[in-house]
């Protein structure tokens, strides 16, 4: 391994004169010597001891990176969104997979099993020395267990803390769905049935209000029957959209683009076709939204946005010292496609669509 003292030995200079003209600082040597330094360098492949310059600096440039499940669709993007923040500041990252979903299914909320494993989790990023953590959820969640002896900066993505003691950076679900809401009673429809996930989740909460809120503002009553609850599955989209066309909807919201597909092949057996006699709507902006025939119209959740959000706070709090303890929603995209008409009817209502 290439030293600084070796390089030192061979340009006939001290160790701490090569040291700084490698490091970039002006007038540690004249020119000519400076770029024999270099050379020298370059020519022997010596790459800087990161660690030891960190430990003698008390700063390692690096963030950690935990994450619930890393194979889930939503992580990857939230993690690059890190990754890109990081980079444009000089920092690394230092990435840990817990493999929640791999480990235990979808239960893994809260057991002593995973308070465990988050722990050890930490302790290992504590020995890293990274200089803030980001914490990504498998799903959006609010978490009651909070993380012990946490000695730098943390934030929380696509889930957030039962108590407020850290930040944590969503998307707005609430929003989105009232847009999609709107959209479609601009585009005429009336009799909209709604695929929500579980009951008990996050998302359909929150998704759930919006279109509520939208059916509200425009005074129009939801039938019995025409909110239905499924799995986040293709099958159960496929079970639950025959009982939304035995209601003669004209539109349907999936919560998810998954149950949407199952929403195609059931409109298909029954002789409607997407787009033409049946609208339908999805979330989460899959590739396969657009392999659909007709495409899918959707939302697409920032999810690369909340990566670089959370990096950014984390520098921030470690550059500037300042905290935060605030849970911050971005907005989503909604993306219309040829699955979704215009129907006719007769009073139609006629207003901007919220920005």
């Amino acid at each position: 391994m290439v030293t600084i003292k070796k390089i030192a030995q061979l340009t006939k200079v001290s160790a701490a004169t090569v040291s700084n003209v490698l490091n970039g600082k002006s007038g540690a040597a004249s020119e000519a010597k400076a770029r024999e330094i270099i050379d020298v360098a370059r020519n022997l492949h010596y790459m800087p001891n990161m660690l030891a310059k960190s430990l003698k600096q008390q700063k390692t440039n690096t963030i950690g990176i935990i994450t619930e499940d890393l194979t889930v669709f939503n992580t990857p993007e939230i993690v690059d969104g890190i990754d890109a923040c990081c980079e444009e500041n000089d920092y690394g990252i230092i990435l840990t997979n817990m493999r929640l979903f791999k480990r235990y299914n979808n239960d893994f909320t809260d057991t002593p099993k995973h308070h465990e494993l988050l722990d050890a989790t930490l302790r290992s990023m504590s020995a890293k020395q990274v200089e803030g953590i980001v914490y990504v959820g498998y799903h959006c969640r609010e978490i009651a267990y909070l993380p012990s002896r946490v000695q730098v900066p943390f934030v929380y993505a696509y889930c957030y803390p039962r108590e407020g003691i850290y930040p944590s950076v969503l998307y707005d679900d609430e929003k989105a769905a009232f847009d999609v809401t709107e959209l479609l009673i601009q585009k005429g429809h009336r009799k909209i049935g709604v695929i929500c996930g579980p009951a008990i989740s996050y998302h359909t909460q929150a998704r759930l209000r919006g279109f509520n809120r939208a059916m509200a503002k425009h005074r129009i009553r939801t039938k019995p029957g025409m909110v239905v609850y499924g799995d986040w599955e293709r099958q159960s989209g496929y079970n639950l959209a025959g009982s939304l066309i035995d209601l003669k909807v004209s539109a349907v919201f999936s919560f998810n683009d998954l149950m949407a597909s199952g929403v195609y092949e059931r409109a298909a057996e029954q002789g409607l076709q997407i787009g033409k006699d049946l609208s339908l709507f999805g979330f989460d902006n899959r590739d396969i939204s657009q392999g659909y025939v007709p495409a899918l119209s959707t939302v697409e959740p920032p999810l690369h946005e909340i990566g670089h959000k959370c990096a950014e706070i984390i520098l921030s709090q470690i550059k500037r010292r300042r905290t935060t303890k605030k849970r911050l929603f971005l907005p989503c995209v909604i993306h219309e496609r040829n699955s979704v008409f215009v129907t006719q009817v007769k009073s139609p209502v006629s207003f901007a669509l919220s920005k």
